[in-house]
């Protein structure tokens, strides 16, 4: 692909103040004001520690009850991702000491992931938030081996005490791996940042270095399988490796993405053929002769003059009884100007689209003061990328 567009040496903070954009998953409340969600593939990750652990114990310590095994699994499991959590809580914590807005904690199969509302600005920022979690994990590790070495030897708790230890000490130095999107990746952006004043170009070397790493992960997976008989180290060491390929190469091209969306403006993809509906009409006739007669679910509200009133959507329309569809207006029923989100021709693309993700909507509409000048989606917006860039290929 060769395309012309300046790279920028850093990210631009976003512009939108927009409540969390909430991602699916079992939500755990709030931990000092953070939000902790469960995504659905920590219930396998959780089991499998749990099992595996059970069996080492049995292994290691036994004529116990399997009543005592299980309790022992499951609790240190969960203290685990009480670690795993206080790693994550970390990196919010220094994120939002540096003055950048965290949405919120969602933690995953691998581990978890700050949600950030915003990008750190500065090298010193991203080094900061990135090393605190290793550091956490690291002073976890050696704070639970000190705890082993008073308690008595040859019990249970003492092995599951060392076992929370060593794995502790094992997450800080996997995440201090020089690749991104590891915490040591992290770092190596920061520093490489800092030398070349570019934030583009420090991403795709910390990429590079990930995708390195995780082909030689994925190497040592095969090696482990086929010629020392460990099937299931040799699975899950490939799996972490083609995990990481994954999110290094997502990286990259999130990039390019971000590069070509920054540099088109919304006045060029945006809708100028929308359909202006009148307040004073009834939910009945938006129902059957906008919605049912275009396919649009979602309809712009203008006064006379073109200026935008608010929209209504099904969404609206739902909450209000068939029987009252004739005689309820619209304009009772639609979100109001104040509470919309809109956008302007000049902004760009990025912009538009980061809008779009912060408050979880698919389209905005596109106005000039008050007066509305059309409409831009999703849709529309992410067709306009694939085209641009597959004209950059072929250049």
């Amino acid at each position: 692909m060769s395309t012309q567009l300046k790279e920028a040496p850093a990210p631009r903070r976003k512009r939108f103040s927009g409540p969390e954009q909430r991602l699916s998953g079992l939500s755990l409340g709030k931990v000092l004001g953070l939000e902790v969600t469960l995504d659905p593939s920590w219930v396998l990750i959780f089991l499998l520690i749990t099992v595996s652990l059970f069996g080492s114990l049995v292994a290691d310590y036994p004529g116990l009850t399997a009543a005592r095994y299980w309790v022992g699994a499951v609790s240190a499991s969960l203290i685990f991702f009480g670690c795993l959590l206080l790693h994550e809580l970390s990196h919010s914590w220094v994120a939002q000491a540096r003055g950048i807005k965290v949405q919120g904690i969602t933690l995953f199969f691998f581990g978890g992931v700050s949600r950030l509302r915003e990008e750190p600005t500065k090298p010193l920022d991203e080094f900061l938030m990135a090393v605190v979690g290793p550091l956490m994990s690291g002073g976890l590790g050696i704070l639970f081996i000190g705890l082993k070495s008073v308690l008595a030897s040859g019990t249970l708790v003492t092995g599951l005490v060392g076992w929370l230890g060593f794995v502790n000490l094992a997450l800080a130095a996997f995440n201090l791996l020089p690749g991104f999107p590891l915490d040591g990746g992290r770092v190596l952006r920061a520093a490489a940042w800092g030398v070349t004043g570019n934030f583009a170009k420090a991403t795709r070397m910390a990429s590079w270095a990930g995708m390195a790493i995780a082909y030689l992960l994925i190497l040592v997976g095969v090696v482990q399988a086929v010629f020392f008989n460990r099937v299931m180290n040799g699975l899950w060491v490939g799996f972490v490796g083609w995990f990481l390929l994954s999110a290094a190469q997502r990286s990259v091209a999130r990039l390019d993405y971000d590069r070509v969306l920054d540099k088109l403006r919304v006045g060029d993809v945006m809708r100028t053929d929308v359909i202006r509906v009148s307040p004073d009409e009834t939910v009945e006739r938006f129902v059957q002769e906008y919605v049912l007669r275009t396919g649009e679910r979602c309809q712009m509200i203008a006064d006379d003059n073109g200026n935008l009133l608010g929209l209504v959507t099904l969404h609206e329309v739902k909450h209000v009884p068939r029987e009252s569809w004739p005689s309820t207006p619209l304009r009772d029923v639609m979100v109001p100007w104040e509470r919309l989100r809109t956008t302007e021709p000049g902004d760009s693309l990025l912009d538009a689209l980061d809008l779009m993700n912060s408050w979880g909507i698919h389209q905005l509409p596109v106005v000039e003061g008050t007066t509305l000048r059309g409409l831009v989606t999703r849709e529309d917006l992410l067709r306009r990328l694939t085209v641009h860039l597959e004209v950059g290929k072929a250049r």
